[in-house]
């Protein structure tokens, strides 16, 4: 198969292609100089050129900070960008993959774990993109995979990855002097990144529309962090654990996800805490 992965340099992307090519697959991960998905023309002079069979779209502005700050320079990107390759999907027959995110849960009136058929309103920029791109692009080409994913994490770090769920507790573990605090009012999905890549295949194959993909936690953060170290057995770094319960306080979160259709067509996930544990122990990260 001759696939296009976009974002080819990113922390998501560059594992994607690498491990697709480990598959006999033949994988164009052209840079934003050779195909800028912002620009229409650009996109469908690229995909005449090359006639991919399937996309699996990972470049996004993911930084959340950044999306509400810039929200119209990220909306071309994380939503123009989205419907710039549906639309070349839809005129040459590629099966389009597009990486959502569990932001879309944000804000939700409903208690979690969410599931891909509820009512969502996101309260943040971030959210709003994704969930447009989700829309317009099933609107465009119904057969689009939108693929919620979770906050990712490796336990091997490449050069250029961006900051993940373990390199923010190693610096915190690292800070002997200090306590390590993490909030009680904050509820997600944190997944590793192999596991999401390995699950990639079978994504491919999915109906269009809405997918839960990333690993369940039913527990807060700062609960999540507790049990972690629990397991692990350090316990100078319990000793300094608190719980922070002012971040999220006035509005607090919960974008955690149910996981009953994509596990009803054969796709699964370690549960949070048993994938942190595992690549823990198999990497020795901390």
């Amino acid at each position: 198969m001759k696939l296009l992965v976009t974002g080819g340099s990113g922390f998501l992307g560059r594992r994607t292609a690498a491990y697709f090519e480990t598959l006999g697959h033949r994988v164009l991960a052209p840079s934003r100089g050779v195909l800028d998905i912002t620009n229409d023309a650009s996109v469908r002079n690229w995909f005449r050129e090359h006639s991919p069979e399937a996309v699996i779209h990972t470049a996004a502005v993911s930084d959340t900070g950044l999306c509400q700050k810039n929200p119209e320079w990220s909306g071309k990107i994380n939503l123009e960008g989205c419907i710039h390759l549906a639309e070349s999907c839809r005129e040459l027959g590629s099966k389009l993959l597009i990486c959502s995110s569990d932001q879309v849960y944000s804000g939700s009136a409903l208690p979690g774990p969410h599931r891909e058929d509820e009512m969502l309103r996101p309260n943040n920029v971030y959210g709003n993109q994704k969930l447009r791109a989700e829309q317009r692009c099933l609107e465009i080409l119904p057969e689009t995979v939108c693929l919620r994913l979770s906050w990712m994490y490796s336990g091997e770090s490449l050069p250029g990855d961006h900051g993940h769920f373990l390199t923010t507790l190693n610096a915190a573990l690292n800070r002997d002097a200090q306590p390590l605090t993490w909030p009680v009012h904050d509820r997600r999905g944190l997944t590793d990144v192999e596991a999401v890549v390995k699950n990639l295949p079978k994504a491919l194959n999915l109906p269009g529309g809405a997918w839960n993909f990333g690993s369940a936690n039913h527990a807060n953060t700062y609960e999540t962090v507790k049990e972690l170290l629990t397991r692990l057995g350090m316990a100078a770094a319990l000793a300094r654990l608190t719980p922070n319960e002012e971040a999220f306080a006035d509005n607090p979160r919960d974008i955690s996800m149910d996981l009953t259709k994509p596990e009803a067509a054969g796709i699964f996930f370690p549960s949070t805490l048993e994938g942190l544990i595992s690549v823990l122990k198999k990497e020795e990260t901390l």
